[in-house]
């Protein structure tokens, strides 16, 4: 088990975060080759109907990342306390919950979705072939959800280099795969869907195997039940949960805003959120690594490296920040031509980077102070701040702008959002970090 509570704080979380964001990269990559291969293999319409389905699978991973984190932060106070006994009911418990949870998203996709692009105002031909498409995607949410739920495993016992290899495998075999189904085999938006659940299903089966042979999961269970996990589990990341699902449902409004400007600006906020990922991955997983190093520390109680740790990492985060800016607002033209063959689709995606890129680091220095929150067990700040930011600020501006500005207005809504985030997440980090004591070391 990897610990973080000795040696140079920021050599240790660095360390820490490059392997996931090595793996969160190849994720993101094959999520950007999905979109290439789908935009030019299959389409506007195809690419369109990908994008509509986003903020629904979006919802349902986000909800089980939230919950999984609870799972990591938990494994990460035990690691820090050397409390490696406990490590199996923990275990049991996060098996438990991926189960019930793929299960309930499987039976969804199949009965419920078609129900919900409705409700979001997709309309037919786009409308039918997203629900087509998620319905095959829907197949692989066991294996999805289980590689996600072993990455979750591997971070709390500080093993992140586990944690890439699977995703990384998972990556490069969807890559590889899509490439086949959709060009040689022209099977279409099916063939991206069954990547996904094929190379998922691969890399879930070797992580089951690595996991169990590097951290001995044969140990035996001592202290509290699965069950009692579970709850404990439960209670600690719905805040998290609840936060992501504020999120796609935020971003479902903003798909209804979008789809009046027609197939091609829904095609082009596709890229746009895909570029969005790719380029945040780095600040999400240095958060994710920090709440792991902050939650380790508790557990040890080394409280000043805590405080050291946020300060040097927001310095970092802001470099990391300012450095991707530029290199998107030079590179737009040729990025936007990789995507597609639409002038307008091509156009959209260049504007968008022009407008909210320069405000890149107000987005970056957010998530890394979520982490540190996260880790301190204050879950609901980052909830607070989702809410207020995107569902109260950025999605009703986007709305009142999309008139007299046009799509235009949505996009500059985000930096909008991203600002009142920051500010609140400062002011709750202030707050909680020098009038309250330090969160006791348990559930």
């Amino acid at each position: 088990m990897g610990t973080m509570t000795r040696g140079p704080v920021l050599r240790g979380i660095i360390g820490f975060a490059v392997p996931l964001t090595l793996a969160n990269a190849l994720q993101q990559g094959y999520l950007l080759v999905d979109s290439l291969l789908v935009g030019r293999y299959v389409g506007t319409q195809a690419l369109a109907a990908v994008g509509a389905t986003q903020p629904v699978f979006y919802l349902m991973n986000a909800m089980f990342i939230g919950v999984s984190m609870a799972f990591t932060i938990r494994l990460a106070h035990l690691t820090g306390a050397e409390r490696s006994g406990e490590v199996r009911s923990v275990a049991r418990a996060l098996l438990l919950f991926t189960v019930v949870w793929s299960a309930g998203c499987l039976v969804f996709a199949m009965a419920g979705a078609g129900l919900l692009f409705s409700a979001m105002g997709i309309q037919n031909p786009v409308a039918g072939e997203a629900e087509r498409y998620f319905q095959f995607l829907s197949l692989g949410f066991p294996a999805v959800f289980g590689i996600a739920a072993i990455s979750a495993y591997l971070r709390g016992l500080g093993d992140s280099r586990g944690a890439f290899w699977i995703l990384g495998l998972s990556s490069v075999l969807n890559v590889g795969l899509a490439w086949l189904l959709v060009g040689p085999a022209d099977m279409g938006l099916r063939g991206v869907a069954l990547a996904t659940a094929a190379s998922a299903s691969m890399a879930g089966a070797g992580g089951i195997v690595y996991a169990r042979r590097r951290h001995a999961l044969a140990l035996p269970a001592e202290g509290s039940s699965p069950r009692r996990e579970l709850t404990a589990a439960l209670r600690l990341g719905m805040p998290l949960a609840t936060q992501h699902v504020a999120l796609s449902l935020g971003i479902m409004v903003l798909v209804w805003v979008i789809q009046p400007f027609g197939p091609s600006a829904l095609a082009a906020f596709t890229v746009v959120g895909r570029i969005e990922l790719f380029t945040s991955m780095a600040f999400l997983d240095l958060s994710g690594a920090l709440a792991a190093f902050v939650a380790q520390n508790l557990g040890a109680e080394q409280h000043e490296r805590i405080t050291r740790a946020l300060r040097k990492l927001v310095v970092l985060g802001l470099a990391l920040s300012i450095l991707v800016s530029l290199v998107l607002l030079l590179g737009r033209t040729g990025i936007a031509a990789i995507f597609s063959d639409d002038a307008l689709v091509r156009q959209l995606i260049e504007r968008y980077i022009v407008i909210t890129y320069p405000f890149f680091a107000l987005y970056a220095i957010m998530v890394i102070v979520h982490g540190c929150l996260n880790g301190y067990q204050r879950t609901t700040v980052p909830l607070v701040c989702t809410i207020v930011a995107f569902v109260l600020v950025q999605v009703p501006v986007a709305y009142l702008l999309s008139g007299p500005f046009g799509i235009s207005g949505v996009m500059s809504a985000a930096v909008i959002g991203w600002a009142v985030g920051l500010a609140y997440s400062l002011v709750a980090a202030r707050r909680h970090f020098i009038l309250s004591a330090p969160p006791s070391l348990g559930f």
